[in-house]
């Protein structure tokens, strides 16, 4: 028998967590099992759980999937704007925006907290984004672009807020352009009166 390789095993993981993301996505976690997953990714039950502990384990690794794909889908957003304040809030409607997914929405919003728990839930959800919200607003202060030196807490009361408002519109509880418009609104009393983008800024949620 040929020796298995780690790019073999890589395969078969991504398989695996590929399989599971679109069950997960189109059936829920509960009504998905692993031997929908196995014959689904064309993989053993042994290969399953050689990579996995069990369903919850598998799962976790499609929630962790989707937070960085989020994370990436933003940080893109950000850099198509030569403005440094657009390109902020550009990747925060970005964020709103991927949060609206099917995918996301499923897996990260209606199943996460209740098999994860919320603790952890809460805790993978803030472990990539908050870091990024923290690293836009630095960006944005270095430029003179915000009125305050900012910190961890102002981070987390953004990003919480953001969320917040992702979740919201996810759940159909708002509508998009007015939630995103009370974030700009928030984003605006921290930009200096004479910054350029504070004079000039576009109608809320264009």
């Amino acid at each position: 028998m040929a020796r298995r390789t780690a790019q073999d095993a890589a395969r078969t993981r991504t398989a695996i967590v590929s399989a599971a993301r679109d069950l997960f996505t189109s059936k829920g976690y509960a009504a998905t099992g692993t031997n929908d997953v196995v014959i689904l990714a064309g993989v053993t039950r042994g290969a399953l759980y050689h990579h996995f502990t069990d369903k919850a384990d598998l799962f976790r690794a499609v929630f962790i999937e989707l937070v960085h794909e989020l994370n990436d889908f933003v940080l893109s957003e950000a850099v198509g704007h030569d403005d440094l304040f657009e390109g902020f809030l550009a990747a925060c409607r970005a964020s709103m925006t991927f949060m609206g997914r099917p995918d996301y929405r499923q897996v990260a919003l209606v199943d996460g907290p209740a098999v994860l728990g919320s603790t952890e839930w809460h805790a993978l959800d803030a472990s990539v984004g908050l870091g990024s919200m923290e690293a836009g607003l630095k960006i944005l202060h270095r430029a003179g672009r915000l009125g305050q030196v900012p910190d961890r807490a102002l981070a987390i009361v953004l990003f919480g807020a953001l969320t917040e408002a992702g979740l919201a519109a996810s759940r159909g509880d708002g509508d998009p352009d007015d939630l995103f418009g009370a974030f700009r609104r928030l984003m605006d009393l921290l930009v200096p009166d004479e910054s350029p983008s504070r004079a000039g800024s576009p109608t809320a949620g264009t």
